[in-house]
């Protein structure tokens, strides 16, 4: 809800078709799928047990990202405190936020530009695109 404040895209679309079978299927699910932008957003907690996102499950995503790199796509994973970051476009946050969102948003303008995430930022403040002028 806090991304799509931010951008105009349309949220509907939900998995990525991929080269290789991922768990016996050609498409991958991620949280959020931004196609106009060809960003998927992983976030990733510990869980309940917290054992979410470690051991098996670290590898599982680390070979998600690595077939959706392969048709294009770029992947921001928000890793929820204690996870550490499994790449170098990762974020590691205290959870999800305005704070994690703003960090989200530089971190997507860094990938494919500030110019084109602009393109589909909702008018914010004086500057209409976030406050950046």
């Amino acid at each position: 809800m806090l991304i799509g404040e931010r951008l105009d895209v349309d949220f509907t679309a939900n998995a990525v078709r991929v080269r290789t079978p991922f768990f016996g299927r050609v498409e991958v699910w991620p949280d959020i799928v931004i196609a106009e932008l060809a960003i998927a957003i992983e976030l990733d907690t510990v869980g309940r047990n917290g054992d979410e996102h470690v051991g098996r499950r670290e590898r599982a995503d680390r070979r998600k990202d690595q077939l959706l790199a392969e048709v294009g796509w770029h992947v921001i994973r928000l890793r929820c405190r204690p996870l550490r970051a499994l790449g170098l476009g990762d974020l590691v946050v205290a959870g999800v936020s305005q704070v994690a969102v703003e960090a989200l948003m530089e971190r997507m303008g860094d990938v494919r530009g500030h110019l084109l995430v602009g393109a589909y930022a909702r008018a914010r403040g004086p500057a209409g695109l976030g406050g950046r002028a």
